[in-house]
């Protein structure tokens, strides 16, 4: 498998997982696509048609692993260090990783959001996950946060600090761009939710906000493994998903935010 079974060695994909990964053959005019920033979304519905029905996702997997080992290159002529490389295409494991835990065996159900990492659009530095974005000229950074990451005010500060330095060396145009998040940990409501000491506000606090919308339910997935369980279901093992699912519960809706980050 060459560079596919290398790569899923080094970002420690669980062994299990690993075994069940094949060798996809083809497909090279639709995974070509992956590795375009105006295309991937493009590729990666194809993909999704072509290898349909693919059960566990194992089969677009193995394409698009294929494909981040191509990437890998492009990494290399720009002198971006291995390490992000690496931190970067983790996320396809902690996907694998979070299906398990959502519903009980590996899977891969994220194939419309892994074309960024494979088309040099979004990367991780540190604790957070950048994205380099542009609407109408105007270019921003917005700032994933990956599921189950601690928000210790001094790791999301070191993760920014190096954010910047890796935009200002790699991706000049980027170097000013203001940086943005939406997300469900920037809703407003959850200031009644949680204590005033919680490390989400806490993060929150950092953004202005610009614009909410309430009727999202992104929060689902992230406080409570996956979207398609009714709140009667939701599990109650932190005093978060109590918070949350005493409030939705009530009649109350969680939402997201847009906000931008204060320099």
């Amino acid at each position: 498998m060459g560079g596919l079974s290398s790569l899923i060695s080094r970002i420690h994909m669980p062994a299990e997982a690993a075994e069940k990964i094949p060798a996809v053959e083809g497909f090279a005019q639709e995974a070509a696509l992956l590795h375009g920033v105006a295309t991937f979304e493009e590729g990666a519905e194809k993909l999704h048609e072509l290898l349909a029905p693919d059960v566990d996702g194992f089969q677009i997997l193995s394409v698009m692993l294929r494909e981040a080992a191509v990437s890998e290159e492009e990494y290399r002529r720009r002198g971006i260090p291995e390490t992000i490389f690496l931190d970067t295409m983790a996320a396809f494991t902690r996907f694998v990783e979070e299906h398990r835990r959502a519903y009980g065996f590996y899977g891969f159900d994220r194939w419309w959001w892994t074309g960024r990492q494979i088309s040099l659009k979004l990367f991780r530095v540190g604790l957070l996950e950048y994205e380099l974005c542009e609407t109408d000229g105007k270019r921003e950074v917005s700032v994933h946060i990956p599921s189950g990451m601690p928000l210790a005010e001094g790791a999301v500060d070191s993760s920014l600090d190096a954010a910047r330095a890796f935009m200002a060396r790699y991706f000049p145009a980027y170097a000013d761009a203001p940086y943005t998040c939406f997300s469900w940990l920037l809703a407003p409501v959850l200031k009644r939710l949680l204590p005033a000491d919680s490390r989400i506000l806490r993060f929150a606090a950092r953004f202005d906000i610009l614009a909410e919308d309430g009727e999202r339910e992104d929060y689902k997935t992230f406080v409570f493994g996956r979207s398609d369980i009714p709140p009667e279901g939701f599990a109650e093992g932190t005093s978060l998903q109590r918070a949350v699912k005493r409030h939705v519960l009530g009649g109350g809706k969680v939402g997201s935010a847009y906000g931008v980050l204060r320099r």
